[in-house]
Formats: structure tokens, sequence, C-alpha cells
């Protein structure tokens, strides 16, 4: 497995991942009309439109096609918009090893700290996140796809501990 870049021509690669981790992740929390239909245009027009400026992130785990991805947006700190594996490819340490790499590369450009924001009845992700560091500290309702859902702020003051 490799770990690089996004370029251009990934970014509706990017989306079918993130269509599949949803349709998996998301079942039961979003309407299933939702995630079967409306879903993956949203997010292909999404990927289309989005503008990877150069202090921004996004990297590939490329395993014979993308396997995951993580996505940060540093404007101006890192904000961990995105991290996403293929749901036939979890447990496989992808996700791991996205965000070790990402952490790496933010402490090179300078950066100490991350956040994200996870869906609070996403246990398995925060799970993942508590084991590589993160810590939890706020809790608020936001909207995704237009549907409002409780959500956890996690955090990293330290992105070594990653």
């Amino acid at each position: 497995m490799n770990i690089r870049h996004a370029e251009p021509g990934d970014l509706q690669r990017i989306a079918e991942v993130q269509i599949e981790s949803w349709q998996d992740t998301y079942a039961g929390l979003f309407p299933e009309d939702y995630l079967a239909r409306q879903l993956a245009q949203d997010l292909k027009r999404h990927w289309s439109r989005v503008e990877i400026r150069p202090e921004d992130l996004v990297l590939l785990a490329d395993d014979d096609g993308v396997a995951g991805f993580i996505a940060i947006w540093c404007r101006p700190g890192p904000y961990i918009e995105n991290l996403h594996v293929k749901p036939s490819l979890r447990s496989r340490r992808i996700g791991s090893a996205l965000l070790k790499s990402a952490a790496r590369r933010l402490i090179q450009r300078g950066h100490a700290s991350a956040f994200l924001w996870v869906v609070q009845s996403n246990q398995r992700a925060i799970r993942f996140y508590e084991r590589h560091g993160g810590m939890q500290t706020v809790r608020q309702v936001n909207r995704h796809a237009g549907y409002e859902t409780p959500c956890i702020k996690i955090e990293w003051s330290d992105l070594s501990v990653i």
C-alpha cells in the first residue's frame, strides 16, 4: 500500500470511497432513501468543486485503487474534514496509516494540533481516534447533508501522539 498526495484526477474516486463509507457507516442514522439515491449526487458534486489549496493535505491510500483517503483543510489550522476507508478494507490499518502519515506531514509543515467532528453514534470512529491520542472536547448538533446530527469534537493538542 502506498500513501500519496491526491491529484485532481483522483477526486471522483475519493467521492466513491466516501459514498461507500457513508452508506455503510450511517445506515439507520440518515434516511435510507437519501443514502441510496441523493448521497452519491451530493458527494460527487462536492468533490468536483473542491479546491485543494497548497496549504491543504489530501492523501490517498493506494492499493490497486483508492482504498481510503484523508482530507485536511489548513485554513488556517488543520481541520480533518474526512477520513474514510472502503468498508471491505477496514481493520487493515489503512486508516491508521493515513492518520499517521498526515500527522507527520502536518508536523513537518509546522502544525502542532488538529481537530475533527465525528457523528456521536459512530462509536467505531470515536474509539479509533481515541486509540490514536484524540480527546473528546465538545458536543454539539451539526448539520450533515441537511440533517441535524449530534457530534463530538475530537482534538489533538499534540500531533506527535498519533
